[in-house]
């Protein structure tokens, strides 16, 4: 479970992202920092957890 978490929360957010881009009737500079905001969240997780991969590997 530990090591799914991070998948899962990477997958919730993409789909998260999807559906705030299709239900938004505005798209305005915070629709805009909103998805960017949450692109560089899902970066940061899919580089954490290459990270770990590597650390384990070694």
């Amino acid at each position: 479970m530990k090591k799914k978490l991070p998948v899962f929360l990477i997958v919730a957010s993409a789909i998260l992202i999807v559906f705030e881009i299709a239900s938004t009737d505005i798209i305005d500079k915070s629709f805009w920092l909103s998805i960017f905001s949450s692109v560089l969240v899902i970066i940061s997780m899919v580089l954490t957890l290459k990270n770990h991969k590597r650390k384990d590997n070694q």
